[in-house]
């Protein structure tokens, strides 16, 4: 698969201030973001998704989800084991738009969480990802053991259609 890369050759300061100008606003459009800013801008969004401010990590983590390639499914699985349950969360929803296996990475930390929103967004990236059976056990065991009823509700469903 062909990698975007952004036009500009000088990605320094610049290049960061704006990414930041970018996270800093209400309303973002990721995808063009993601094509604006593209692989150059990830060493910056990895710092940003493990920084103390818990706003601009939320949005560069759904950013890195929005931008293909090896290290932006290592950041996003990464984040699915850290953090807080927003960053977890946005890595979960970010693992719908990986390949498979980047996808499957991260959505078996996101299954295996114990935050409600966090297995929500999992199992609905399982399904839009069209992981359902690589992830069956896990899914299986959400359906039978997990503490909240609606995504254990979820989770019987998903198994009754693979059935």
């Amino acid at each position: 698969m062909a990698q975007r890369r952004t036009t500009g050759s000088n990605h320094g300061a610049s290049s960061t201030n704006e990414l930041l100008a970018f996270l800093r606003q209400d309303e973002l459009d990721y995808p063009a973001a993601a094509l604006k800013f593209g692989e150059d801008a990830l060493p910056f969004l990895k710092e940003l998704v493990a920084s103390s401010d818990e706003n601009l990590a939320i949005k560069a983590a759904y950013l890195v989800g929005f931008i293909q390639g090896d290290e932006a499914d290592k950041i996003l699985e990464n984040a699915a084991t850290v953090g807080s349950a927003p960053i977890r969360v946005a890595a979960a929803y970010g693992a719908q738009k990986r390949n498979s296996a980047g996808a499957q990475a991260i959505l078996n930390h996101s299954l295996e969480d114990k935050d409600p929103s966090v297995v929500k967004f999992g199992l609905l990236s399982a399904k839009a990802s069209k992981l359902e059976s690589n992830l069956k056990s896990k899914i299986d065991k959400i359906s039978k053991n997990f503490l909240d009823e609606n995504i254990k509700s979820v989770a019987g469903e998903m198994m009754k259609k693979m059935k």
